[in-house]
């Protein structure tokens, strides 16, 4: 009889507090102390990743030649000295290497360019097919086209990880294709090349798989792409005016100074 009793005095007061909980927690909600993430809230957390990501693959960064980056960041101000209205802030680049037998880049925003050691001794065989990787990544870089997500902080960041959370849908990686193709051939680069690394991607989607996360958007963007060629006839006439004459021999230097 008492074990009884002291099962419903329990249960009374159970009921009792959870009442009371529920009245306390709906009763004069406010939300003005809450300030919505923005856009430059999440570009700065984007930002903040470099470093992590460099932390974790500090064994893996090349140390290369001075030289090789001022190359590098000399492509960047080659394209946005042709494309100034594109290209409005001249902000200092910042180049990363890292040895894998992944081919892949990535940037992050206020120009942080990533590229790894496979990528450019495997696949990049000319100075053209150079131009037309960095172009898609400083368009991205310099127009912030990052999509918002949720990130829980981790301490630490994988390739595989960092490429999921900075992939675009193909409509929209679309856009940046013809972007793209509009400042290389401003630039004087032959803008049939930026097709050509488009192939490449298609021809070895099992390479790029961690690049590009799924194989048929690569066909897709290969094919809107072909179709926006043949819609502009003009384009596709001057394209031999346009070639951009063989590899200079900083180009030759610069795959010298990662195969070493």
């Amino acid at each position: 009889m008492k074990l009884l009793i002291l099962i419903l005095l329990f249960s009374s007061c159970s009921s009792v507090e959870l009442k009371e909980w529920s009245f306390k927690k709906n009763k004069d909600v406010a939300l003005e102390g809450y300030n919505e993430f923005d856009e430059i809230d999440y570009l700065d957390h984007l930002i903040s990743f470099e470093q992590i990501y460099k932390n974790d693959y500090k064994k893996k960064i090349l140390r290369l030649k001075r030289k090789t980056y001022k190359y590098l960041s000399s492509i960047l101000r080659n394209i946005a000295t042709h494309n100034e209205l594109f290209f409005t802030e001249d902000l200092k680049s910042s180049f990363t290497i890292i040895e894998s037998e992944i081919p892949f880049s990535f940037s992050l925003p206020k120009r942080k360019f990533f590229l790894s050691s496979a990528l450019i001794s495997k696949y990049i065989k000319n100075e053209a097919m150079l131009y037309s990787v960095l172009v898609y990544e400083f368009i991205r870089s310099e127009k912030n086209l990052y999509h918002k997500t949720k990130i829980i902080p981790t301490g630490t960041m994988s390739t595989n990880r960092m490429l999921s959370l900075l992939r675009l849908r193909s409509k929209d990686k679309a856009e940046i294709h013809k972007w793209a193709y509009y400042l290389l051939k401003r630039t004087g680069i032959d803008s049939g090349t930026y097709l050509s690394w488009l192939q490449v991607q298609n021809r070895n989607s099992l390479d790029f798989a961690i690049q590009i996360g799924d194989s048929q958007s690569i066909s897709r963007e290969e094919a809107v792409f072909k179709a926006f060629l043949i819609e502009n006839e003009k384009e596709n006439k001057d394209r031999n005016r346009n070639r951009h004459q063989g590899s200079s021999r900083n180009f030759y230097a610069f795959l010298n100074d990662v195969r070493r």
